[in-house]
């Protein structure tokens, strides 16, 4: 690895990045809806010992969901500021050495 190497940056790739975690948050979304309305509705037929588990368990779940949606959040917004603090320095850079 030469010196220049360990600062090189592919703002493409990083762009990637972000859109493969948006794309994989909808995707959580779009399952989580999906689960939470099949559960809404398996809970109006069944009320048994089993039943208070599952739900408890699945309310255990949905926490572990949402605490991995404001990570990623958290995550997206980290590379979008790097993306953002790369492409400064560039344009710094290319402005200090025509």
């Amino acid at each position: 690895m030469t010196y220049d190497d360990k600062f090189r940056v592919d703002l493409e790739q990083l762009d990637a990045a972000i859109d493969t975690m948006d794309k994989f948050g909808q995707k959580v979304a779009d399952w989580l809806a999906e689960i939470d309305r099949q559960i809404a509705e398996l809970q109006l037929s069944w009320s048994s010992h089993a039943a208070a588990a599952q739900r408890e368990a699945h309310e255990t779940w949905s926490a572990g969901v949402d605490e991995m949606r404001e990570n990623l959040a958290e995550l997206r917004e980290v590379t979008r500021i790097a993306h953002a603090n790369y492409s400064n320095a560039i344009d710094i850079n290319q402005k200090m050495w025509p």
